[in-house]
């Protein structure tokens, strides 16, 4: 409840600006009992990020094993969507947490490499990218992508606005395609 409460008020204000007391008033609760979870603000927000985190790596996992025939672009586009369904925690990931802390990019940086190396597995067997070399590259590309499409369509910036949807998710997977071509 804590984690709920704070991922939405860190989605819809700068984290700066949300203080524990909010947080606490957010899950109707009081900031003692914020406190007796949670040492500081900072420490409830990493703590969604790891849920959310996990939460993601699970559905990358479980999308990747569902459809083992799908291109990596359909993969990346199921995932954009899945972000809906998760919004709060998803825009706090993706949009306001990056650079935040030290803690929060040793995470960041987990997360990127537990999807490398599902990147990089799923180009080796769909691809048939045998080269290591270049399904690290892919793979860091793929990541960044997925990251990068995220932000456009959380956050629904002009690139997105433009494009609209059906017509972002095909350029998402016709870039993915790019990069799965090397």
């Amino acid at each position: 409840m804590v984690v709920e409460a704070a991922m939405h008020l860190y989605s819809v204000r700068s984290i700066e600006d949300v203080t524990v007391a909010d947080i606490a008033a957010e899950a109707h609760m009081t900031s003692a009992a914020v406190y007796y979870h949670y040492p500081s603000k900072d420490e409830v927000l990493l703590g969604g990020l790891r849920l959310f985190a996990e939460q993601l790596l699970d559905e990358l996992r479980g999308t990747v094993a569902e459809d083992p025939d799908a291109p990596l672009g359909d993969i990346i586009v199921r995932l954009l969507e899945w972000t809906d369904s998760q919004r709060s925690a998803s825009l706090v990931y993706f949009v306001r947490s990056p650079g935040w802390s030290l803690s929060i990019e040793a995470l960041r940086r987990e997360v990127r490499l537990e999807m490398l190396a599902v990147f990089s597995a799923e180009l080796r067997t769909r691809n048939r990218v045998a080269s290591k070399a270049k399904q690290a590259a892919a793979a860091t590309a793929l990541s960044s992508l997925l990251e990068v499409s995220a932000a456009s369509w959380l956050t629904e910036d002009a690139v997105l606005a433009n494009l609209g949807r059906r017509k972002f998710s095909d350029e998402v997977r016709e870039l993915a395609a790019d990069i799965c071509s090397v």
